[in-house]
């Protein structure tokens, strides 16, 4: 195999490049048979120049021995006594690619994952671990996370697989929800869940398989009988999405679902993730129970490389070489040293000599296992380590008394010699920057071209309620249409509204003649076996107790031909502002068609009109201009007795503070109480909400997309900040502004600002 090592940066002002390699004396011991290119030599004086000035860090000053001058710093452990571990003091290099290596029992588990991972848990990821014995680490001021990739299985059940682990699955669910065949049905990305109701396959519960419970053996699981091992029932299975349906992308391997989606960026980024790590041939929907650990341990390192990077993370992995092919063995070399490239530091307990080659600093631990073993026997770089080997060799047999067997080192020797080190292609984060910009500007086309497609009640609005109409849960509606058609014909034949609207999915609106004054009729036409008609009246133009009970329909226990049953009535009054929405769940068109029911149809229009045209003469109070700002700008809205406590310069500095934080954001001054500001990056998504008409205060809600960040506390903030964090993809933040100490410590600009960094989940 040929050796792969990285060079340092090429450019010392490129904060994301590689650092050079640490060593106890020089860069590389001189070789005859190595030859560097200009760069590096340029480089090593640099490097050498640098040593001059060098200050160390805490962790220098702390080792017993010699450390050479590292900028980005060292991680010092220092009184490691746990278990066999002679209280050694073990240095590794930040931003740097570490193996700890040794005989089975040596001490490596006790070492990297008893105290260094566990430790690192507790102080920067708050997890309540109880580290080994030691003394204490120092550098963890230099880190911000610590992530340990195990081999322990994703999961116990069939319904655990790769693409579920990794979030691909989330965004394969979301493509196929956005697909026309799926608008067409109102299915969201819930429907193409296998964990919950709705699309799966019930008898098997989405799992494609039925566990048979052995008495006195291990339980086995065959294919379900119902779905064939599909997963989802065959209304589900009818999306399809460049002919194939969700159940086959599933069966797909990572590497042709790489191909399949190479016009999808998102879903191609971590397909790219998967194959980078070995598994292109592992399938996208192979269940957790029929994984190695090795490909557990690799499938969950392509998790993490798929969130988002900060470069101050520490990655521990256990043997992740454990059955690979050299080819994949390459793969996995490539993205450990990627991470390291973009300034992580990376700790691999590892035994594979290739591994151990390639790396930046060897911890060496030994020399032998149990009571024997426990002692650091060296660290430095592999080159280091192979002298270190060589010494010990040529030494003579008194002397060799004070100096410990390194195993590692006799084995190191002779794939050092066969295979000497050479300069690898630095990773250019600024050139993913780039790609990652032109798969965005491939996602937007493609969700055009998705978004392009019209749809029937897009095209032939009154056509796809009346008479192709389907239900919410994709079913075809069982209420009668003619109901719709004679109800909206009879209020259009009055001519006192505004032309109909028919192109929503599940609603058709008519508005008054001026359609800012609101809306009249509203039918819901999403409901599989009742249709909603709503009406608004004037609450002084009618009885409430007169309309329910002339309109009166039976419940739906008395009517056989609904599979629904309860008592509730079907006529509905409520009071609303100024008005009653009176409501009818309709399934036949006998039910109403009756001289009461036109008659109220009749009235209600009459009376909405004489109402809407008093507002339009003036007699109520109104935004002063079509923008509405001069209404959220005055007293209007208020009564005389009970004016705003707050001072409208408080408005106007909160709304500037959020213009500053959020440039291009869509504003709406429309509405009597609230004005609301749209993402920049994503108009039709709600950034935050002024509400403008409360005496007391200014409550502004700021939705926050949930994230992996840490949140911001009111101690950070330095104001009283409420979190509803009950929401699946936003939490809300409320702030009550009274007066300007609340816009002093600039909390609603740093929130907006944070809330803009973050990703923002898919829209279903």
């Amino acid at each position: 195999m040929t050796k792969d090592k990285a060079s340092a940066s090429k450019s010392q002002a490129k904060p994301s490049g590689r650092r050079p390699r640490p060593s106890q004396e020089k860069l590389l011991p001189p070789r005859a048979d190595v030859v560097f290119s200009e760069d590096e030599r340029k480089r090593r004086a640099l490097f050498e120049s640098a040593k001059k000035h060098h200050r160390p860090g805490e962790a220098e000053l702390c080792y017993r021995g010699s450390l050479p001058p590292w900028s980005p710093g060292w991680l010092l452990i220092q009184g490691a006594r746990q278990n066999n571990l002679k209280s050694i003091d073990v240095p590794i290099p930040l931003s740097a690619f570490t193996v700890v290596t040794g005989v089975s029992g040596s001490g490596k588990s006790s070492l990297v994952e008893e105290i260094l991972a566990r430790e690192l848990a507790r102080v920067l990821n708050r997890a309540h671990t109880a580290p080994g014995a030691f003394d204490r680490i120092a550098g963890i001021d230099q880190l911000n996370k610590v992530i340990e990739v195990d081999q322990q299985p994703l999961g116990q059940t069939p319904t655990s697989n790769p693409a579920t682990y990794t979030g691909l699955f989330d965004l394969i669910r979301s493509l196929y929800a956005k697909l026309p065949e799926s608008r067409l049905r109102g299915w969201s990305a819930r429907r193409f869940s296998f964990n919950v109701p709705g699309g799966r396959c019930e008898k098997c519960e989405g799992a494609g398989q039925l566990k048979i419970e052995m008495h006195f053996l291990a339980d086995v699981w065959i294919a379900c009988d119902a779905c064939g091992g599909k997963r989802y029932d065959p209304q589900t299975l009818e999306v399809t999405y460049r002919g194939k349906s969700i159940a086959d992308v599933l069966e797909m391997s990572c590497g042709e679902a790489l191909l399949f989606f190479e016009s999808v960026p998102a879903i191609r980024r971590i397909l790219r993730i998967l194959c980078d790590v070995g598994l292109d041939y592992l399938a996208l929907g192979q269940s957790a129970t029929m994984l190695s650990g090795g490909e557990a341990q690799r499938i969950k390192l392509a998790a993490e490389l798929a969130r988002p990077d900060t470069g101050k993370t520490l990655y521990i992995l256990d043997e992740p070489t454990t059955g690979l092919h050299f080819e994949d063995l390459r793969k996995l070399l490539g993205v450990l040293q990627r991470l390291v490239d973009l300034g992580n530091t990376v700790v691999v307990i590892e035994h594979n000599l290739d591994v151990i080659k390639s790396a930046d600093w060897v911890i060496d631990l030994g020399p032998e296992a149990g009571l024997e073993g426990g002692k650091l026997v060296f660290a430095g770089t592999p080159e280091e380590l192979a002298d270190y080997g060589r010494r010990y060799a040529a030494a003579p047999p008194k002397t060799r008394r004070g100096l410990l067997r390194s195993w590692t080192a006799e084995a190191l020797i002779p794939v050092l010699e066969h295979d000497p080190y050479r300069e690898r292609p630095l990773y250019d984060p600024a050139e993913e920057t780039r790609l990652l910009l032109l798969q965005k500007e491939e996602a937007e086309k493609e969700a055009e071209s998705l978004q392009s497609v019209p749809m029937p009640w897009e095209t032939d609005g009154r056509s796809w309620h009346i008479k192709s109409r389907r239900s919410r849960n994709g079913f075809p509606c069982k209420w009668s249409g003619q109901v719709l058609a004679e109800v909206v014909d009879r209020i259009e034949e009055s001519g006192l509204f505004s032309e109909t609207n028919w192109n929503s999915r599940s609603v058709v609106e008519i508005a008054a003649a001026r359609p800012q004054l609101g809306w009249f009729f509203h039918a819901h036409t999403g409901d599989e076996w009742l249709l909603k008609l709503k009406f608004r009246v004037p609450r002084q133009s009618c009885d409430r107790e007169k309309i329910e009970k002339e309109l009166w329909l039976r419940p739906l226990n008395e009517v056989p031909e609904v599979p629904l049953y309860g008592t509730q009535p079907r006529v509905v009054v409520e009071s609303v502002g100024p008005w009653f929405e009176v409501e009818l769940r309709v399934f036949d068109y006998d039910e109403f068609n009756h001289p009461a029911f036109w008659n109220f149809v009749d009235e209600a229009a009459k009376a909405f009109r004489s109402y809407t045209d008093s507002l339009s003469g003036g007699s109520v109070s109104k935004p002063k201009s079509q923008s509405g700002e001069d209404w959220h700008f005055s007293n209007e809205g208020f009564s005389k007795s009970a004016a705003p406590l707050w001072s409208f310069d408080l408005l106007r500095e909160a709304v500037d503070a959020v213009r500053r934080a959020a440039p291009g954001a869509r504003e709406e001054w429309n509405r009597r109480a609230t004005v609301s500001f749209y993402r920049p990056d994503s108009p039709d998504r709600l950034l935050c909400v002024f509400y403008t008409k409360f005496r007391d205060a200014i409550p502004l809600q700021i939705n926050m997309p949930k994230s992996s960040a840490p949140i911001y506390t009111r101690r950070a903030l330095n104001a009283d900040v409420e979190i509803d964090d009950s929401g699946k993809d936003f939490d809300l933040y409320y702030i009550r502004l009274t007066g300007e100490k609340d816009l002093a410590a600039g909390a609603v600009q740093k929130l907006i600002e944070e809330s803009l960094r973050r990703e923002i989940p898919a829209a279903n």
